[in-house]
């Protein structure tokens, strides 16, 4: 068997664990829990496929990652995400120009270990942008002289992911083009041991992100209806991956005529809100239910707290989540550039 035979022999067996994988996490769970499941890799399968065997290091692109219909490691509805190839021994030119986006940043990510790991980070805060919005970021392993944005890159750097808030998903994004610092030949026909080493790329991110899944799916599941994810605890911080943000949330589980009622009180921050997730890390259905809610969305009270619930029905309070029947699934909240302490939020369920 040649080197390509093999690689292909692991990519098929690798999507073969995962599916077993998805049968023994799905065992006495909800039915949906396991057709979801099988989606799941579908979609990691579509995403991952496109950035192993098609984004290139020397002719890097960006390429959106999330999607109603591709989702993974809790995707935020009311962000764009954005994806490039890097090679640390190439720098890198970004050019943009600012839309109506209240956050854009860029991250360069890298594996320490077997882990996926933040290696740099700048937000717009750290940025210099001209009068009409445009701006160049360079990514190099030294800083160029008279550089005004820079962004180190580490030996182990592999991604970089740029992200877009926005408060209406309807406003108009940033505009962004990736190129590398020095030109590059044109890309040479696929080789055999080129397109095998792809393969086995694609093999481990499909592993990784379902192993990465399981692990806080199944911290989430062994205490429903309360505050059990916290991303400032030591051992959340690795699967929450972007460093503007803290995350706190947990698991639901409720009784068709039950909601779980979530109150508490936001911290001065750039952007906040409270989405529903499967078991799976997916955002829901955000195209036909409403399973999101930002901080435009929800009026405060005089005091500065929120109420929020989570029900299969309308619980007859204002601000409300819709499980899409989904007897269980998580609740994350989002702070992002919080400027001070926050508190927790609290669970509680109750009758409707």
């Amino acid at each position: 068997m040649n080197d390509l035979q093999q690689a292909w022999a692991k990519w098929n067996t690798a999507l073969a664990e995962a599916a077993t994988k998805v049968e023994t996490l799905t065992e006495g769970r909800p039915a949906s829990e396991r057709a979801e499941g099988y989606r799941f890799l579908t979609r990691i399968t579509a995403a991952m496929t496109e950035f192993q065997m098609e984004q290139t290091a020397d002719w890097p692109s960006f390429v959106q990652v999330m999607s109603p219909a591709r989702k993974f490691y809790v995707d935020n509805p009311d962000t764009l995400y954005h994806r490039a190839t890097l090679d640390p021994r190439l720098g890198y030119r970004v050019r943009g120009r600012r839309g109506d986006e209240l956050y854009l940043s860029f991250c360069v990510y890298g594996l320490r270990g077997r882990r996926n790991a933040i290696l740099a980070n700048i937000c717009d805060d750290e940025l210099q942008f001209a009068e009409d919005g445009t701006f160049e970021l360079v990514l190099s392993g030294e800083r160029p002289p008279s550089t005004v944005n820079w962004l180190p890159l580490d030996r182990n750097a592999r991604t970089l992911v740029t992200r877009q808030y926005f408060a209406d998903r309807t406003q108009r994004p940033a505009e962004l083009q990736i190129e590398t610092l020095d030109p590059q030949p044109p890309s040479a026909a696929p080789d055999e041991k080129q397109t095998a080493r792809r393969i086995r790329g694609l093999a481990e991110s499909v592993t990784r992100t379902l192993a990465a899944t399981e692990a806080a799916s199944e911290l989430w599941l062994q205490r429903p209806n309360e505050v059990s994810v916290d991303s400032t605890a030591d051992d959340w911080a690795s699967l929450f991956a972007t460093p503007d943000n803290d995350y706190v949330g947990g698991w639901y589980a409720l009784a068709e005529d039950e909601a779980l009622v979530m109150e508490g009180r936001a911290p001065a921050c750039r952007y906040w809100s409270v989405q529903l997730c499967s078991r799976w890390l997916e955002s829901r259905d955000y195209a036909s239910r409403r399973v999101i809610l930002n901080y435009t969305q929800v009026p405060l009270a005089a005091d500065g707290t929120f109420r929020i619930a989570i029900a299969h029905r309308d619980p007859g309070l204002p601000h409300w989540l819709d499980t899409a029947g989904h007897s269980e699934g998580g609740a994350i909240f989002r702070w992002l550039l919080p400027e001070d302490d926050r508190e927790r939020p609290t669970f509680r369920v109750i009758k409707i």
